[in-house]
Parts: structure tokens; sequence; C-alpha cells
């Protein structure tokens, strides 16, 4: 039973990175305080959601994303979701992503290809901007220790190794 925990975005349009910087802070922390895994954790970062994601999450028991997210919310606000095929369809969202695929369409395709883990969980940060430049805003990085906490009770907070 292995875990993937997958932090999508940009981060070189400042707030959108803010998968990536969970990922890594998660992932540093566990190492530094030299953590045991109660199951297998992997961790991985993707720029931007593409083809490659279908293989990348291929053969785990769980995938958990984190991505940045613009639904109206106060910036900082974290959402949490189990994902299901067709969810977009029954809640009428035509398109998730502005560039190329979104997650979910992902998603979608790895479940008719038969890519798609059994457990897929989403976890999504309100950005407050995807303004050129490193680094998150203030409510933004605020956020990011939330939802280390989270993954760590998700996974049994005692390990992990990166691919």
């Amino acid at each position: 039973m292995t875990t993937l925990i997958l932090g999508i975005g940009n981060e070189w349009a400042s707030d959108d990175g803010v998968g990536p910087e969970v990922v890594r802070r998660l992932q540093g922390r566990w190492q530094k305080e030299g953590r045991e895994p109660d199951r297998e954790v992997e961790f991985s970062i993707l720029a931007q959601p593409d083809l490659s994601l279908l293989d990348r999450i291929a053969g785990y028991s769980d995938l958990i994303v984190v991505d940045a997210v613009v639904g109206g919310q106060p910036p900082g606000t974290i959402h949490r979701e189990t994902w299901e095929p067709g969810m977009l369809v029954e809640r009428g969202v035509q398109r998730a992503s502005s560039h190329g695929f979104g997650v979910h369409e992902l998603l979608e395709m790895a479940a008719v290809m038969g890519k798609l883990p059994p457990r897929v969980q989403l976890i999504g940060i309100e950005i407050a901007s995807t303004e050129p430049g490193q680094g998150l805003s203030a409510t933004v990085a605020q956020a990011v220790e939330g939802v280390m906490e989270e993954l760590a009770e998700m996974v049994g907070a005692k390990g992990a190794r990166a691919i």
C-alpha cells in the first residue's frame, strides 16, 4: 500500500506554487525528524498538469493531490474533496484549467485508462495571486502549515521518500 502525495503548481507564478511548496516542506520536515512510515509514502512535484500525470500516478493505492485553486473563497482557505469520476460533469463544470489539461480532466482520463489509484483525495488552497515571481503571499503561506498537518494525519505522520 503506497501513497503518492503530488504537489502541482508553477513556482514562478507566486501562489500557484503552493502545491510544490507543501510537498517540499513536508518531505523536508519528515526527513529531518527521521519519521518512519505507517505505510509507504512517496512525494512528487509537477509544474503543470499534463499527460505525464497518467503514468506518474499509476500503480499507487492512494493519491493525494495538493494544488492551488480559485474558487471564490478568501485566500488561504483549504478545500478537501474525495475525487470521483464524473464529478465535474455533475457540477456543470466545463473546464477546470485555462492551460492544456486540468487535474480533473487528467484524472478522468486515468480512470478510463485503468491508471487511477483506487482512492484519490484533492486538497486545494485558495490563492491570492498568480503574478510572475517566486514566493507565496502571507495568507497562502499560513495555510501551508495546516495542510502539512492534515497530510501527516492522512498518511500516519511517519515518513516518506521522494520520487
